[in-house]
Protein backbone atom coordinates (compact mmCIF):
# COMPACT_ATOMS: atom_id res chain seq x y z
CA UNK A 1 0.00 0.00 0.00
CA UNK A 2 1.72 3.68 -0.60
CA UNK A 3 1.75 6.28 1.53
CA UNK A 4 -1.46 7.87 -0.79
CA UNK A 5 -3.36 4.60 -0.29
CA UNK A 6 -2.67 4.83 3.34
CA UNK A 7 -3.55 8.21 3.90
CA UNK A 8 -7.02 7.57 1.91
CA UNK A 9 -7.76 5.03 3.98
CA UNK A 10 -7.29 6.63 7.25
CA UNK A 11 -9.44 9.21 6.19
CA UNK A 12 -11.89 6.77 4.75
CA UNK A 13 -11.78 5.22 8.03
CA UNK A 14 -12.34 8.57 10.01
CA UNK A 15 -15.44 9.52 8.07
CA UNK A 16 -17.43 6.12 7.74
CA UNK A 17 -16.53 5.63 11.36
CA UNK A 18 -15.62 2.39 11.24
CA UNK A 19 -12.15 0.46 9.93
CA UNK A 20 -11.92 -0.58 6.64
CA UNK A 21 -12.90 -4.44 7.32
CA UNK A 22 -16.16 -3.81 9.09
CA UNK A 23 -17.08 -1.50 5.79
CA UNK A 24 -16.00 -4.15 3.60
CA UNK A 25 -17.92 -6.72 5.37
CA UNK A 26 -21.11 -4.46 5.49
CA UNK A 27 -21.36 -4.08 1.45
CA UNK A 28 -20.11 -7.41 1.04
CA UNK A 29 -22.93 -9.45 2.77
CA UNK A 30 -25.62 -7.31 1.51
CA UNK A 31 -24.09 -7.94 -2.53
CA UNK A 32 -23.77 -11.89 -1.30
CA UNK A 33 -27.63 -11.53 -0.75
CA UNK A 34 -28.86 -9.83 -4.19
CA UNK A 35 -25.87 -11.96 -6.34
CA UNK A 36 -27.60 -14.80 -4.50
CA UNK A 37 -31.07 -14.14 -6.28
CA UNK A 38 -30.74 -14.75 -10.04
CA UNK A 39 -32.00 -12.08 -12.25
CA UNK A 40 -31.67 -13.04 -16.22
CA UNK A 41 -33.21 -10.35 -17.91
CA UNK A 42 -36.79 -11.16 -18.68
CA UNK A 43 -37.36 -13.69 -15.99
CA UNK A 44 -39.78 -11.90 -14.23
CA UNK A 45 -40.52 -14.21 -11.37
CA UNK A 46 -36.68 -13.85 -10.16
CA UNK A 47 -36.55 -10.21 -10.80
CA UNK A 48 -39.57 -9.88 -8.80
CA UNK A 49 -38.19 -12.27 -5.65
CA UNK A 50 -34.92 -9.89 -5.79
CA UNK A 51 -37.25 -6.58 -6.30
CA UNK A 52 -39.29 -7.75 -3.09
CA UNK A 53 -35.80 -8.08 -1.25
CA UNK A 54 -34.62 -4.41 -2.35
CA UNK A 55 -37.49 -3.01 -2.00
CA UNK A 56 -37.57 -4.14 1.84
CA UNK A 57 -33.71 -3.01 2.42
CA UNK A 58 -34.65 0.33 0.87
CA UNK A 59 -37.73 0.75 3.58
CA UNK A 60 -35.68 0.26 6.50
CA UNK A 61 -33.40 3.06 5.37
CA UNK A 62 -36.50 5.50 5.60
CA UNK A 63 -37.49 5.61 1.95
CA UNK A 64 -41.08 5.22 0.60
CA UNK A 65 -41.59 2.90 -2.13
CA UNK A 66 -43.30 2.75 -5.23
CA UNK A 67 -43.28 -0.69 -7.52
CA UNK A 68 -44.08 -0.38 -10.96
CA UNK A 69 -45.32 -4.15 -12.66
CA UNK A 70 -43.28 -4.14 -15.77
CA UNK A 71 -45.31 -7.27 -17.75
CA UNK A 72 -43.27 -10.02 -18.58
CA UNK A 73 -40.19 -8.79 -17.25
CA UNK A 74 -40.51 -8.38 -13.37
CA UNK A 75 -40.53 -4.67 -11.64
CA UNK A 76 -39.33 -1.55 -10.94
CA UNK A 77 -38.57 0.46 -8.00
CA UNK A 78 -39.01 4.10 -7.28
CA UNK A 79 -38.12 4.88 -3.66
CA UNK A 80 -38.19 8.81 -2.30
CA UNK A 81 -36.22 9.47 1.16
CA UNK A 82 -37.25 13.19 1.66
CA UNK A 83 -34.40 15.99 2.42
CA UNK A 84 -34.59 18.98 4.85
CA UNK A 85 -35.31 21.26 2.13
CA UNK A 86 -38.50 20.14 -0.38
CA UNK A 87 -37.63 22.74 -2.80
CA UNK A 88 -34.33 21.67 -3.66
CA UNK A 89 -33.97 19.40 -6.81
CA UNK A 90 -33.72 15.77 -5.95
CA UNK A 91 -30.66 13.61 -6.14
CA UNK A 92 -31.66 10.90 -8.59
CA UNK A 93 -29.63 7.60 -8.27
CA UNK A 94 -30.34 4.96 -11.21
CA UNK A 95 -29.65 1.64 -10.85
CA UNK A 96 -30.59 -2.45 -12.37
CA UNK A 97 -31.57 -5.76 -11.19
CA UNK A 98 -30.99 -7.48 -14.46
CA UNK A 99 -27.86 -9.52 -15.24
CA UNK A 100 -27.10 -11.40 -18.67
CA UNK A 101 -26.52 -14.05 -17.21
CA UNK A 102 -28.81 -17.19 -17.70
CA UNK A 103 -30.44 -19.42 -15.05
CA UNK A 104 -28.50 -21.82 -13.51
CA UNK A 105 -25.00 -19.66 -13.60
CA UNK A 106 -25.02 -19.65 -9.76
CA UNK A 107 -24.87 -23.10 -9.24
CA UNK A 108 -21.80 -23.58 -11.88
CA UNK A 109 -20.14 -20.04 -10.53
CA UNK A 110 -21.41 -19.65 -6.55
CA UNK A 111 -20.66 -16.50 -4.78
CA UNK A 112 -17.25 -16.83 -3.69
CA UNK A 113 -14.57 -14.53 -1.80
CA UNK A 114 -10.64 -15.39 -2.78
CA UNK A 115 -7.62 -13.60 -3.05
CA UNK A 116 -8.99 -9.87 -2.21
CA UNK A 117 -11.95 -10.69 -4.56
CA UNK A 118 -15.68 -11.63 -4.54
CA UNK A 119 -17.07 -13.20 -7.66
CA UNK A 120 -20.82 -14.10 -8.90
CA UNK A 121 -22.69 -13.54 -11.50
CA UNK A 122 -23.86 -9.86 -11.78
CA UNK A 123 -21.68 -9.04 -8.50
CA UNK A 124 -19.87 -6.18 -10.53
CA UNK A 125 -22.64 -5.31 -13.42
CA UNK A 126 -24.05 -4.15 -10.64
CA UNK A 127 -25.56 -5.85 -8.12
CA UNK A 128 -22.75 -4.34 -5.79
CA UNK A 129 -23.91 -1.23 -7.29
CA UNK A 130 -27.20 -1.52 -5.21
CA UNK A 131 -25.52 -2.63 -2.29
CA UNK A 132 -23.21 0.36 -2.27
CA UNK A 133 -26.57 2.52 -2.35
CA UNK A 134 -28.43 1.42 0.16
CA UNK A 135 -25.36 0.72 2.89
CA UNK A 136 -25.15 4.86 1.67
CA UNK A 137 -28.18 5.06 2.26
CA UNK A 138 -28.17 2.84 5.94
CA UNK A 139 -25.52 4.52 6.81
CA UNK A 140 -26.81 8.02 6.54
CA UNK A 141 -29.95 6.90 8.43
CA UNK A 142 -27.96 5.80 11.73
CA UNK A 143 -26.47 9.34 11.31
CA UNK A 144 -29.72 11.19 12.29
CA UNK A 145 -30.85 14.38 11.05
CA UNK A 146 -29.75 16.40 8.84
CA UNK A 147 -28.34 13.24 6.42
CA UNK A 148 -28.72 15.14 3.27
CA UNK A 149 -29.30 18.55 1.76
CA UNK A 150 -31.53 16.93 -0.76
CA UNK A 151 -34.41 14.48 -1.19
CA UNK A 152 -32.99 10.90 -2.85
CA UNK A 153 -34.53 9.44 -5.48
CA UNK A 154 -33.16 5.84 -6.08
CA UNK A 155 -34.96 3.74 -9.49
CA UNK A 156 -33.96 0.33 -9.48
CA UNK A 157 -35.14 -0.99 -13.01
CA UNK A 158 -35.58 -4.58 -14.34
CA UNK A 159 -34.56 -4.47 -18.00
CA UNK A 160 -31.49 -2.50 -18.67
CA UNK A 161 -29.28 -5.09 -20.23
CA UNK A 162 -32.22 -5.27 -23.05
CA UNK A 163 -33.00 -1.94 -23.47
CA UNK A 164 -34.69 -0.49 -20.65
CA UNK A 165 -37.91 -0.61 -22.40
CA UNK A 166 -39.96 -0.83 -19.70
CA UNK A 167 -37.88 1.90 -17.27
CA UNK A 168 -37.35 4.45 -19.85
CA UNK A 169 -40.12 6.73 -19.31
CA UNK A 170 -39.63 6.64 -15.53
CA UNK A 171 -36.09 7.25 -15.56
CA UNK A 172 -36.59 10.08 -18.36
CA UNK A 173 -39.60 11.74 -16.12
CA UNK A 174 -37.40 11.70 -12.81
CA UNK A 175 -33.86 12.95 -14.23
CA UNK A 176 -35.65 15.90 -15.66
CA UNK A 177 -35.92 17.45 -12.01
CA UNK A 178 -32.87 15.97 -10.86
CA UNK A 179 -30.34 18.10 -9.67
CA UNK A 180 -27.92 15.27 -10.23
CA UNK A 181 -28.06 11.62 -11.61
CA UNK A 182 -25.93 9.15 -10.06
CA UNK A 183 -25.09 5.92 -11.83
CA UNK A 184 -23.15 3.37 -9.27
CA UNK A 185 -22.36 0.92 -12.77
CA UNK A 186 -18.55 -0.58 -12.22
CA UNK A 187 -16.45 2.58 -12.55
CA UNK A 188 -13.64 2.79 -14.83
CA UNK A 189 -10.86 0.50 -14.77
CA UNK A 190 -8.33 3.11 -12.71
CA UNK A 191 -11.55 3.83 -10.71
CA UNK A 192 -12.47 6.82 -12.30
CA UNK A 193 -15.70 8.12 -13.30
CA UNK A 194 -17.53 8.30 -16.34
CA UNK A 195 -19.01 11.40 -17.81
CA UNK A 196 -19.17 10.21 -21.27
CA UNK A 197 -20.26 6.60 -22.53
CA UNK A 198 -21.45 5.91 -26.35
CA UNK A 199 -24.68 5.50 -27.40
CA UNK A 200 -25.30 2.10 -28.48
CA UNK A 201 -28.06 1.32 -31.15
CA UNK A 202 -29.28 -2.60 -32.92
CA UNK A 203 -30.19 -3.22 -36.01
CA UNK A 204 -31.70 -5.95 -37.99
CA UNK A 205 -31.36 -6.47 -41.48
CA UNK A 206 -33.80 -9.15 -43.48
CA UNK A 207 -33.61 -9.98 -47.05
CA UNK A 208 -36.22 -12.06 -49.16
CA UNK A 209 -35.02 -13.34 -52.35
CA UNK A 210 -36.40 -16.42 -55.20
CA UNK A 211 -35.58 -19.75 -53.61
CA UNK A 212 -34.39 -22.69 -56.23
CA UNK A 213 -32.36 -25.83 -56.55
CA UNK A 214 -28.58 -24.38 -56.71
CA UNK A 215 -27.56 -26.70 -59.37
CA UNK A 216 -30.55 -27.18 -61.75
CA UNK A 217 -32.47 -24.36 -61.43
CA UNK A 218 -30.32 -21.15 -60.21
CA UNK A 219 -29.96 -18.50 -63.27
CA UNK A 220 -33.88 -18.07 -61.92
CA UNK A 221 -33.04 -17.84 -58.23
CA UNK A 222 -32.42 -14.69 -56.17
CA UNK A 223 -29.76 -14.83 -53.39
CA UNK A 224 -31.24 -13.40 -50.46
CA UNK A 225 -28.00 -13.69 -48.66
CA UNK A 226 -25.94 -12.45 -51.86
CA UNK A 227 -28.38 -9.48 -51.20
CA UNK A 228 -27.62 -9.64 -47.37
CA UNK A 229 -23.98 -9.43 -48.27
CA UNK A 230 -24.43 -6.28 -50.31
CA UNK A 231 -25.84 -4.54 -47.86
CA UNK A 232 -23.65 -5.31 -44.70
CA UNK A 233 -21.30 -4.23 -47.10
CA UNK A 234 -22.85 -0.82 -47.58
CA UNK A 235 -23.45 -0.66 -43.85
CA UNK A 236 -19.93 -1.10 -42.64
CA UNK A 237 -18.83 1.78 -44.97
CA UNK A 238 -21.42 4.13 -42.37
CA UNK A 239 -18.31 3.57 -39.99
CA UNK A 240 -16.14 6.50 -38.55
CA UNK A 241 -13.61 5.37 -36.61
CA UNK A 242 -12.30 9.24 -36.59
CA UNK A 243 -15.31 10.51 -35.08
CA UNK A 244 -16.14 6.95 -32.54
CA UNK A 245 -18.30 5.48 -34.69
CA UNK A 246 -18.27 1.88 -35.17
CA UNK A 247 -20.29 -1.07 -36.60
CA UNK A 248 -20.43 -4.45 -35.62
CA UNK A 249 -22.24 -7.24 -37.89
CA UNK A 250 -22.95 -9.28 -34.62
CA UNK A 251 -25.08 -12.52 -35.97
CA UNK A 252 -25.93 -13.94 -39.30
CA UNK A 253 -28.37 -16.53 -40.49
CA UNK A 254 -30.25 -17.47 -43.28
CA UNK A 255 -30.89 -19.79 -46.10
CA UNK A 256 -31.60 -24.09 -45.13
CA UNK A 257 -28.80 -26.47 -47.21
CA UNK A 258 -26.10 -25.64 -49.48
CA UNK A 259 -27.91 -26.40 -52.34
CA UNK A 260 -30.76 -24.31 -52.15
CA UNK A 261 -30.69 -20.56 -53.32
CA UNK A 262 -31.83 -18.71 -49.94
CA UNK A 263 -34.87 -17.39 -49.77
CA UNK A 264 -33.98 -15.49 -46.55
CA UNK A 265 -31.44 -14.10 -44.72
CA UNK A 266 -30.77 -11.96 -41.93
CA UNK A 267 -28.44 -9.73 -39.63
CA UNK A 268 -28.22 -8.00 -36.27
CA UNK A 269 -25.74 -4.69 -36.59
CA UNK A 270 -24.05 -2.97 -32.88
CA UNK A 271 -24.06 0.53 -33.96
CA UNK A 272 -21.71 2.55 -31.50
CA UNK A 273 -21.82 6.32 -31.39
CA UNK A 274 -20.35 8.90 -29.36
CA UNK A 275 -21.89 11.86 -30.69
CA UNK A 276 -25.79 11.96 -31.39
CA UNK A 277 -25.48 14.02 -34.94
CA UNK A 278 -23.49 10.29 -35.70
CA UNK A 279 -26.42 8.11 -34.40
CA UNK A 280 -28.83 10.38 -36.97
CA UNK A 281 -26.22 10.19 -39.96
CA UNK A 282 -25.56 5.89 -39.52
CA UNK A 283 -29.39 5.71 -39.11
CA UNK A 284 -30.36 7.67 -42.28
CA UNK A 285 -28.00 5.69 -43.91
CA UNK A 286 -29.11 2.38 -43.29
CA UNK A 287 -32.80 3.60 -43.46
CA UNK A 288 -31.29 5.02 -46.95
CA UNK A 289 -30.48 1.25 -48.16
CA UNK A 290 -31.87 -0.21 -51.33
CA UNK A 291 -31.73 -3.79 -52.65
CA UNK A 292 -29.01 -4.28 -55.26
CA UNK A 293 -30.53 -7.43 -56.91
CA UNK A 294 -33.25 -7.67 -58.92
CA UNK A 295 -36.74 -8.59 -56.94
CA UNK A 296 -34.57 -8.83 -54.08
CA UNK A 297 -36.16 -7.37 -50.97
CA UNK A 298 -34.39 -5.37 -48.19
CA UNK A 299 -35.40 -4.45 -44.91
CA UNK A 300 -34.10 -2.53 -42.29
CA UNK A 301 -35.27 -1.66 -38.35
CA UNK A 302 -34.13 -0.37 -35.42
CA UNK A 303 -34.87 -2.52 -32.37
CA UNK A 304 -32.90 -1.03 -29.50
CA UNK A 305 -31.89 3.09 -29.34
CA UNK A 306 -29.78 4.40 -26.17
CA UNK A 307 -27.98 7.82 -26.75
CA UNK A 308 -24.55 9.01 -25.94
CA UNK A 309 -23.89 10.09 -22.38
CA UNK A 310 -22.21 13.46 -24.08
CA UNK A 311 -19.95 15.31 -21.22
CA UNK A 312 -22.10 18.31 -21.47
CA UNK A 313 -21.07 21.74 -19.35
CA UNK A 314 -23.65 20.33 -16.52
CA UNK A 315 -21.86 16.38 -16.74
CA UNK A 316 -18.03 18.14 -16.34
CA UNK A 317 -19.48 20.67 -13.15
CA UNK A 318 -20.85 17.65 -11.23
CA UNK A 319 -17.62 15.93 -11.62
CA UNK A 320 -15.34 18.89 -10.27
CA UNK A 321 -17.57 18.50 -6.84
CA UNK A 322 -16.97 14.56 -7.21
CA UNK A 323 -13.58 15.65 -7.69
CA UNK A 324 -13.74 17.31 -4.70
CA UNK A 325 -15.31 15.38 -2.53
CA UNK A 326 -12.89 12.30 -3.28
CA UNK A 327 -9.84 14.47 -2.30
CA UNK A 328 -11.40 15.40 1.30
CA UNK A 329 -11.60 11.56 1.34
CA UNK A 330 -7.76 11.11 0.64
CA UNK A 331 -7.88 10.15 -3.20
CA UNK A 332 -7.40 11.58 -7.09
CA UNK A 333 -10.26 10.25 -9.29
CA UNK A 334 -10.02 10.58 -12.87
CA UNK A 335 -13.14 10.71 -15.54
CA UNK A 336 -13.01 8.91 -19.19
CA UNK A 337 -15.67 7.41 -21.90
CA UNK A 338 -16.69 3.79 -21.41
CA UNK A 339 -18.09 1.86 -25.23
CA UNK A 340 -21.00 0.64 -23.03
CA UNK A 341 -24.14 1.95 -22.50
CA UNK A 342 -26.36 2.27 -19.28
CA UNK A 343 -29.42 3.88 -17.96
CA UNK A 344 -27.51 6.99 -17.66
CA UNK A 345 -27.77 8.07 -21.14
CA UNK A 346 -31.37 8.19 -21.03
CA UNK A 347 -30.85 10.50 -18.06
CA UNK A 348 -28.15 12.80 -19.87
CA UNK A 349 -30.20 12.92 -22.91
CA UNK A 350 -33.25 14.48 -21.14
CA UNK A 351 -30.16 17.37 -20.36
CA UNK A 352 -29.43 15.69 -16.33
CA UNK A 353 -25.91 16.40 -14.82
CA UNK A 354 -25.37 12.40 -15.38
CA UNK A 355 -22.20 11.11 -13.48
CA UNK A 356 -21.93 7.32 -14.23
CA UNK A 357 -19.76 4.41 -13.10
CA UNK A 358 -19.47 5.37 -9.36
CA UNK A 359 -19.68 1.82 -8.35
CA UNK A 360 -17.30 -1.17 -7.83
CA UNK A 361 -13.50 -1.48 -9.06
CA UNK A 362 -13.64 -5.03 -10.72
CA UNK A 363 -13.63 -6.84 -14.11
CA UNK A 364 -15.16 -9.79 -15.63
CA UNK A 365 -18.20 -7.68 -16.88
CA UNK A 366 -21.09 -10.01 -18.46
CA UNK A 367 -18.01 -12.95 -18.08
CA UNK A 368 -17.12 -16.30 -16.37
CA UNK A 369 -14.69 -14.46 -14.08
CA UNK A 370 -17.21 -11.01 -13.26
CA UNK A 371 -15.87 -10.17 -9.81
CA UNK A 372 -15.25 -6.71 -7.39
CA UNK A 373 -12.31 -5.81 -5.45
CA UNK A 374 -12.71 -6.00 -1.96
CA UNK A 375 -10.03 -3.46 -0.81
CA UNK A 376 -12.01 -0.39 -2.73
CA UNK A 377 -15.17 -0.87 -1.44
CA UNK A 378 -14.65 1.35 1.76
CA UNK A 379 -13.97 4.09 -0.17
CA UNK A 380 -16.74 2.98 -3.05
CA UNK A 381 -19.07 3.59 0.52
CA UNK A 382 -17.93 6.88 1.89
CA UNK A 383 -17.95 8.06 -2.12
CA UNK A 384 -21.52 7.47 -2.38
CA UNK A 385 -22.44 8.18 0.86
CA UNK A 386 -20.72 11.83 0.93
CA UNK A 387 -22.07 12.28 -2.44
CA UNK A 388 -25.59 11.62 -1.45
CA UNK A 389 -24.91 13.99 1.70
CA UNK A 390 -23.35 16.99 0.12
CA UNK A 391 -24.13 17.64 -3.39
Amino acid sequence: MTDHDMASSRLVDAYLGMPADQAIGRVLERARRYVEVETPSGDADAIRILGERVRSDLQSCGADVDTHEAPSLGVNLVARMPGPDAALPPIVVLAHMDTVHPAGTLALRPFRVEDGRAYGPGVYDMKTGIALVVEALAWLRDRGEPRQRRSVTVLVTCDEEIGSHSARALIEEHARGAAVVLVPEPCLPDGGIKTARKGVATYRMETTGRAAHAGLEGEFAVSAITELIHALAAARKLADHSRGTTINIGRIGGGTASNVIAEQAWAELDVRIAEPAEGERVHAGLAALRPRLEDAQLRVSRVENRPPLVRTPAVASAFELARGIAADLGATISEGMSGGGSDGSFANAVGAATLDGIGAQGGGAHAVDEHIVLSDLPFRLALMARLLQTL
